[in-house]
C-alpha cells in the first residue's frame, strides 16, 4: 500500500468490472492511461500483468485514489492472497501502486494490454 492511496488498476478493479462495483464506494477515479513495459495475461476470468521493460508492451490502466482505508486494506489483502505482489510505478510524474505477477506463465497473452476490450470480446 502507498502513502497517497493511489493505484493503477488494469483488471477487475477497472470501472464497470466486478471488483470495481464491489469496492466502488471507496474508489475515486482519477484518469485512464496506457503505460509501456508491461504485458497482460488472462488467468481465467482475471488478468495479471508482468513487467517486461519493453517499450512496445502496453498496458491500459485506470488510476484511482482509494478513499476508504478499510477498502484499501481489503484490496491489498485480496491481491496478495491470489499471488500478486505490490510494486510502485510512476505515471504522469506521480508514484502509484500496482499489483503484478513476478513472471508470466502459460496463460494467454492479452494482445494490446486492455482487459476490458479482451474481456468484452
Amino acid at each position: 500500500m502507498n502513502t497517497r492511496s493511489t493505484y493503477a488498476f488494469y483488471g477487475s478493479l477497472r470501472r464497470g468490472m466486478s471488483n470495481n462495483r464491489y469496492f466502488e464506494k471507496g474508489l475515486e477515479f482519477l484518469y485512464k492511461d496506457v503505460i509501456n513495459g508491461f504485458r497482460l495475461y488472462a488467468l481465467e476470468e482475471f488478468p495479471y500483468a508482468v513487467r517486461t521493460g519493453n517499450s512496445t508492451d502496453l498496458l491500459t490502466v485506470e488510476v484511482f485514489k482509494v478513499t476508504d482505508p478499510q477498502i484499501e486494506r481489503d484490496i491489498h489483502g485480496l491481491e496478495m492472497e491470489v499471488g500478486y505482489f505490490y510494486d510502485e510505478i510512476v505515471i504522469k510524474d506521480e508514484v502509484v501502486g500496482i499489483y503484478l505477477f513476478e513472471k508470466a506463465g502459460t496463460e494467454p497473452l492479452v494482445k494490446g494490454g486492455d482487459w476490458i476490450k479482451f474481456f468484452g470480446s
